[in-house]
């Protein structure tokens, strides 16, 4: 299985683990440094005060790639958000980066520019001395209200496509919402006369989970959607445990338990990979969306854990010896989640 995901427009690729940076307040810029030095290279973010430190992503960022950790800007996925007015402190130590009594499409303006300006990086020998600023993808924290405001906020993104962001995406949002964000995305590149691709969102990140009764639970038929050979979005998983201690080690953790004896991996490492790599597609199959997985760990032995975990599943799944034991286990998976394809 490969270690990387090619997004629909090839324009970025993702790794299997993302390091997830909310709630790290003043310890971001060093858990962003350990994640990088214990093998992380993609690293999602958000311009939200309240839950994140977009600042302190981009001073660990910095420090990897000053002390040697990561050779250049190229090598890694960043990926952040503009958050709506909805989701900020609106005053206070966390106001969001923008005025948020000015128009939307000012807003995430000032969303992107604030963005752009902390991750700029020295310049390097590689790119003839230009400093590198740009955003691999900017995700919509989640859907808009009025359709109005999305298309405003889309024309404005629209512009920064794709030499200043390389690719877009959404968050928290259904499958309704998706295809209605399509739609607004296909409306703008034509009035722009641009390609449509350009501005169709290319990862969704969502919470993978079935509390509270969701009417998709873990996302099953959003994630047939984005299988789809038109739309081939790659979906993000968060809240991957957090929301499942069932699976992890409760009544339905048969599968976990299963891969975890078989490689003496940790349960949670388990989970990761029967979720990325069992229920995105396999070598031969299309029928499902590519998944990657949020990682939002604090311990810099966990994070290596896990990196290695991945690796070792990822090789155990196509081997003779572990092959037929992983179809069963992510049958028993699918089972459990009530996945029938």
């Amino acid at each position: 299985m490969a270690s990387h995901i090619t997004t629909r427009s090839g324009r970025t690729s993702l790794p299997r683990l993302i390091y997830g940076t909310a709630w790290k307040r003043e310890r971001t810029t060093d858990l962003v440094y350990q994640a990088l030095q214990a093998g992380f290279r993609a690293i999602d973010t958000a311009a939200q005060p309240r839950h994140y430190r977009e600042d302190l992503v981009a001073e660990g960022v910095r420090r990897a790639l000053h002390h040697g950790v990561v050779a250049s800007r190229s090598d890694l996925y960043i990926q952040t958000k503009f958050t709506p007015p909805s989701g900020q402190d609106l005053e206070g130590p966390n106001a969001p980066p923008y005025d948020p009594a000015a128009p939307i499409a000012e807003q995430v303006r000032a969303s992107i520019e604030s963005s752009l300006c902390n991750f700029t990086f020295s310049p390097s020998s590689e790119n003839g001395g230009e400093q590198q600023s740009y955003l691999d993808c900017l995700v919509l924290h989640s859907p808009l209200d009025r359709r109005n405001d999305t298309v405003a906020v889309w024309k404005v993104l629209q512009t920064y496509v794709p030499h200043r962001i390389r690719t877009l995406g959404i968050s928290n949002v259904s499958l309704e919402q998706l295809q209605q964000l399509l739609s607004v995305a296909d409306e703008v590149a034509a009035a722009a006369g641009v390609a449509a691709d350009l501005l169709r969102p290319v990862v969704v990140q969502n919470r993978f989970h079935s509390r509270n009764n969701v009417p998709d639970p873990h996302n099953i038929a959003l994630r047939r959607f984005c299988a789809l050979p038109s739309q081939r979005i790659v979906y993000q998983s968060f809240w991957t445990l957090t929301a499942n201690p069932h699976l992890v080690n409760g009544r339905s953790s048969l599968a976990v338990r299963t891969v975890a004896n078989a490689l003496q991996v940790s349960p949670e490492v388990a989970l990761y990979g029967l979720v990325a790599l069992g229920l995105g597609p396999g070598e031969e199959d299309s029928s499902r969306c590519p998944i990657v997985i949020l990682d939002g760990t604090s311990s810099i032995e966990h994070m290596r854990a896990d990196l290695a975990g991945m690796s070792k599943i990822a090789d155990w799944a196509q081997s003779a010896a572990g092959r037929t034991q992983w179809a069963a286990a992510v049958a028993v998976l699918m089972e459990s989640i009530g996945k029938r394809i």
